[in-house]
């Protein structure tokens, strides 16, 4: 079981220096693009009251351009048709990607670092879970060779480029979210 305080010492070892947006969010509908769209528009809170990594929170400019900023305001179908099925360990090693800048990791040593924060992160919702994202290679396989980082995404924001990744659980729904708005 993973506690709310090794959640967010992982949390914020991967990612507090990346511009991330890392919330979970409560499982309440039987389709969980309605619970992952809540989350992404920010109608929901942690079911855990654990902490999320948001840059955007509070921020008066961008909250003209919608709750949801910097995602796009996305249907159900729309978000469905840009998210494709990854093995849960594939979203470790997303999560590792958006570590280091969506390239590879430097070291052998920082490796296992990070990816055992990362299985920290995913451990969270349990071993009943499905994993999404948006990468280009999770087109033709639930289970892409990221050893070279990420190459390419189908957009989810106003930006050129990001990339993260949906997990579903029974109970909760989470997003993990990198951006690289240039």
């Amino acid at each position: 079981m993973v506690t709310q305080t090794a959640w967010e010492t992982a949390a914020l070892r991967l990612l507090e220096d990346v511009y991330t947006f890392v919330a979970s969010g409560p499982r309440t509908h039987s389709g969980w693009q309605s619970d992952v769209l809540a989350v992404m528009n920010r109608e929901v809170g942690d079911p855990r009251g654990w902490n999320t990594l948001d840059w955007d929170a509070g921020n008066d400019e961008k909250a003209a351009d919608g709750p949801s900023y910097p995602f796009l305001p996305l249907s159900r179908e729309a978000l469905t048709e840009r998210l494709y099925l990854v093995t849960s360990e594939t979203a470790v090693r997303l999560l590792v990607s958006m570590t280091y800048d969506w390239g590879p990791v430097e070291s052998e040593e920082d490796e296992t670092e990070v990816l055992a924060d990362a299985r920290t992160l995913l451990g969270r919702y349990g071993n009943e879970i499905a994993c999404y994202s948006n990468i280009t290679d999770a087109r033709t396989s639930p289970s892409p060779d990221l050893s070279a980082g990420v190459n390419g995404w189908t957009p989810l924001t106003r930006y050129d480029g990001d990339f993260g990744f949906v997990v579903v659980s029974p109970e909760e729904v989470g997003v993990f979210w990198s951006f690289n708005p240039v």
